[in-house]
């Protein structure tokens, strides 16, 4: 592994979201590139100590086709064995006549071969002629037909691994990541408000995902190309509806792994603009509400009545109906503890009546309450709480199936106060970074904020308490797994769920 101590920088961006000539007969637009490109300028600013003088940016016009044919060239020509050079690609790429092509702002739909350029011309060859020894290419390329209407980044053909061979067989290190393979297609999320391929680079290289670091401290080629091709088919496959693949790719060439970044990790490290709530993770409660009708209760017969009113009498009636549906749970909760957990029947306590039940040992409580429901006198809420009092090494792998139903959310309560107006401008900052979807209602004291992974997290200010479910059926320590990730992002302290 290689790094140069302090390497010189220089980086070029590019992102092209707008076209000149755009509209239903035109080039489409990338939506989010200009999105891409800042993102990705902060980035090297920030986590890579680039200064504003070592980075030109290109956004819509100013990425003609004479600035990428000239001005690219001659920055090239420019560096030095010494210099670390990033390039960064947002836009409309393609294979035509032999040669990977990008689009410029100012390309004319009916004549691609003329008004687009060449990758090997105006970056590989110039790059392997010039004295630099150290380049790293990042390439978010979109779309398959320039004018069809579909919302993605893909590549009209196969990209040549030719071409791009023939740039990396050098003895230094240059490396190209892509954003999608050959033929696959490459797309932005309403969500992140990002390319999701950029979206997930970028979380990468800041340092944010424990799975493209190696031994907690390095960035290296061989952690960002595995970690992408893995993340963003899960992303694609979980959180949005878009059948087609997208499977990063990368070509590297060099001796041995190189690092791209040493990550230095800060105890409690916490941004003073976004939500840092101070949440009791000790009172954690894992949970799920039902409402079902009481005809379809065990106990409740033919000749019965649905309650069409609310009262104690109703109340009574549902509790006895579902007697022997709650009675059938706990004892199954009970057995499956005793299996899986390898527990004694004197280690656990166990109880159904009124409407009550719960099973008691020193890994869990959980418990159930059944009772009328305000909304609809004929039917049941049904509430199911777990509350685990061991570190998560204690459980076991399958400790989820001692539940025959599964729990759908976490609630966690809020110590201190909240102000209502500076918890949404940190959340609505929150969103500005993060991608995700904020809705904040002053009236009913509520905030609620969807991440770019889909996970809800819901605030009650008057009832102060932190609410998170997941958009998909999760059993209850991925959920745990899940949230953990969500919080890292609002919570004042570390996250110590099931710690």
């Amino acid at each position: 592994m290689t790094e140069t101590e302090k390497p010189k920088s220089f980086a070029i961006i590019i992102a092209i979201e707008d076209y000149r000539f755009s509209g239903e007969q035109g080039i489409s637009s990338v939506k989010f590139a200009r999105n891409d490109a800042s993102k990705f300028k902060k980035l090297l600013k920030e986590d890579f100590g680039l200064l504003e003088e070592d980075i030109i940016m290109w956004i819509d016009k100013d990425a003609t086709k004479s600035a990428l044919e000239d001005e690219l060239q001659y920055y090239i020509r420019q560096l030095t064995s010494d210099t670390r050079f990033y390039f960064y690609y947002a836009g409309h790429g393609f294979y035509q006549n032999g040669h990977n092509k990008i689009t410029c702002w100012d390309t004319h739909p009916t004549n691609l071969d003329g008004t687009t350029v060449s990758l090997k011309n105006t970056l590989l060859d110039p790059l392997e002629e010039s004295d630099c020894e150290h380049s790293l290419l990042f390439l978010d390329t979109c779309s398959s037909y320039l004018t069809e209407g579909i919302v993605s980044r893909d590549l009209i053909s196969n990209f040549n691994n030719k071409e791009l061979d023939s740039f990396l067989k050098t003895d230094s290190y240059h490396a190209i990541f892509m954003s999608c393979s050959p033929g696959d297609k490459s797309y932005p999320s309403e969500l992140l408000k990002h390319g999701i391929w950029t979206w997930h680079l970028i979380e990468a290289l800041k340092g944010n995902v424990d799975d493209a670091i190696l031994n907690e401290e390095f960035i290296t080629d061989t952690t960002l190309k595995n970690y992408l091709s893995s993340v963003v088919p899960k992303y694609i496959t979980k959180s949005t509806t878009h059948r087609s693949t997208q499977k990063p790719y990368a070509k590297i060439s060099a001796s041995n792994d190189f690092l791209i970044r040493k990550v230095i990790k800060q105890e409690e490290e916490f941004s003073q603009e976004l939500p840092k709530l101070r949440l009791k993770f000790d009172s954690a409660t894992l949970k799920r509400v039902v409402t079902i009708s009481v005809k379809r209760a065990s106990g409740f017969k033919k000749s019965h009545f649905a309650p069409d009113r609310f009262g104690s009498s109703g109340n009574g009636f549902i509790q006895q109906a579902f007697e022997r549906d709650l009675k059938q749970e706990i004892q199954d909760v009970y057995q499956n503890t005793k299996q899986i957990l390898s527990l004694r029947k004197k280690q656990i306590e166990y109880a159904a009546e009124d409407g009550y039940g719960k099973v008691e040992n020193d890994f869990f409580r959980y418990f159930i309450e059944v009772e009328q429901n305000s909304n609809e006198p004929s039917e049941a809420k049904i509430t199911r709480c777990l509350q685990i009092r061991v570190g998560r090494d204690a459980l076991p792998e399958n400790f989820d199936d001692i539940f025959p139903n599964q729990i759908d959310e976490i609630v966690l309560p809020i110590e201190g106060e909240i102000d209502f107006d500076d918890l949404v401008e940190r959340f609505e900052n929150l969103e500005e970074e993060d991608g995700g979807t904020l809705h904040d209602d002053e009236i009913n004291g509520e905030i609620e904020y969807q991440t770019y992974s889909g996970l809800s997290i819901t605030i009650d200010t008057n009832e102060m308490e932190l609410t998170i479910s997941p958009n998909r059926t999760m059993k209850c320590l991925e959920l745990i797994d899940t949230s953990i990730e969500g919080l890292k992002k609002i919570s004042s302290s570390t996250v110590k769920l099931l710690k």
